[in-house]
C-alpha cells in the first residue's frame, strides 16, 4: 500500500466503488474549524446550480439541520435513521428537498451512540473492516441518485471520521491558520493512509482556509508552505479560496437557519438607515451585508473543489486507474 495521499493502490473490490466516486468528505480531526459550514454551503450551493446532491451529517451535534433551519422539526430525526443504516444495514432515507434538488440525512443525539455499539463488533480483522465500510455499505445503493454526495465528519470521534473516509472518494480539509489545526491536518493525513486499507480509492483532494482575515495574506501564504511540509507535498494542496472571518454572519446562519447566499437574498430588505434613525423600523430582520462576501467566498470555494475534483478524475480515467 502507498504512502501517497494522493496516489492509490489496485483494490479489493468489496463495495462497488464507481458508484462512491461523487463523494467528498470534509474532515480534520480538530473542531471549529468549519467543518458543517462549509459541508452544508458546497451541498446547498451545488443543489442550486440544479445537480441533485445528499449531505449527510455524521455528528451528534446534528447542526446541519440548525444550519439549514429544520433542526427540531417532524423532518429532523436527530440522526436515528444514520444509526439504524450504519448500525443495522438499514436503508438511508434522506430528509428530501430540504432546498430545491438537496436531501439530507441528519445527525444528532443517536449518531453519539454509533461509535460505542460499533466499537463492541471490531473483536476480528474481518469485523474491523466490516465496520469500517458500514456507511460505504449503505450509502452505494442510494448513491446513483445523486450528483454529488457531501459528508461533514465530527470532531474528535476517529471511529466516526474513519467510516466517513472509507465511504468517500475526495477529503477537503478546513483549518484555521493556528497549530491545532495543522496537527488536525496531520491527524487526518494519517488516517487517510490507514483507511486507504479498506477504500484503496480514497485522497487528499484539497486544503483550504476558513475564518481568514482578508488582509491576512502573508499568514495564508506561509500556511500554504506549513501544509506543504505536513503532507511532503507540493503546495498548490492549499487551495487559493478561503473563507473570511464574518461573525455576525456566523451568527446570523444559525439564528434564521440561513446559508450565506440566503442571507445575502435578504439584503435589499434591511430598513434604510434614516428608518433605524427614526425608529420606525421596529420589528424588521435586519442581516450582515458581509453575507454577500461570505456568500462569494463559499461560490469561489465550491467552484475550485468541483473543478480540482473533476481534473483528478480525469486524469485517473486517462491513467485506467478510475473504477
Amino acid at each position: 500500500m502507498t504512502n501517497s495521499l494522493t496516489t492509490w493502490d489496485e483494490p479489493e473490490l468489496a463495495i462497488d466503488w464507481a458508484r462512491l466516486g461523487h463523494v467528498y468528505v470534509v474532515g480534520n480531526g480538530k473542531g471549529g474549524v468549519g467543518k458543517t459550514t462549509t459541508s452544508a454551503h458546497i451541498a446547498a450551493l451545488v443543489a442550486s446550480d440544479g445537480a441533485r446532491t445528499l449531505l449527510i451529517d455524521l455528528n451528534g451535534q446534528g447542526n446541519c439541520a440548525l444550519l439549514l433551519g429544520f433542526a427540531n422539526t417532524e423532518r429532523d430525526d436527530k440522526g436515528r435513521n444514520l444509526f439504524s443504516a450504519v448500525t443495522a444495514g438499514a436503508q438511508l432515507t434522506p430528509v428530501r428537498n430540504v432546498r430545491p434538488n438537496l436531501d439530507v440525512v441528519p445527525g444528532g443525539q443517536y449518531v453519539r451512540r454509533i461509535a460505542s455499539v460499533l466499537s463492541a463488533e471490531m473483536a476480528t480483522k474481518d469485523d474491523a473492516k466490516r465496520v469500517h465500510l458500514a456507511l460505504a455499505e449503505c450509502l452505494q445503493a442510494i448513491a446513483g441518485d445523486y450528483r454529488v454526495i457531501i459528508i461533514d465528519t465530527p470532531p474528535e470521534n476517529p471511529l466516526l471520521s474513519n467510516i466517513a473516509l472509507c465511504a468517500g472518494r475526495f477529503v477537503i480539509v478546513p483549518m484555521r491558520t493556528d497549530e491545532y489545526s495543522r496537527q488536525g491536518l496531520r491527524d487526518i493525513a494519517a488516517d487517510i493512509r490507514g483507511m486507504r486499507e479498506h477504500n484503496p480509492y480514497l485522497m487528499l483532494l484539497a486544503v483550504f482556509v476558513f475564518g481568514s482575515g482578508t488582509s491576512s495574506k502573508k499568514i495564508r501564504r506561509e500556511m500554504a508552505k506549513s501544509v506543504s511540509e505536513d503532507l511532503g507535498q507540493s503546495s498548490d494542496m492549499l487551495l487559493e479560496s478561503f473563507v473570511r472571518h464574518a461573525e455576525s454572519v456566523a451568527s446570523e446562519m444559525v439564528k434564521f437557519g440561513r446559508l450565506a447566499y440566503e442571507l445575502e437574498q435578504e439584503i435589499e430588505n434591511n430598513p434604510k438607515y434614516w428608518e433605524v434613525r427614526k425608529g420606525s423600523a421596529k420589528n424588521v430582520t435586519t442581516v450582515s451585508e458581509t453575507s454577500r462576501l461570505v456568500a462569494e467566498d463559499f461560490a469561489n470555494l465550491a467552484a475550485e473543489v468541483l473543478t480540482r475534483a473533476a481534473s483528478k478524475r480525469a486524469q485517473m480515467i486517462e491513467q485506467g486507474e478510475w473504477p
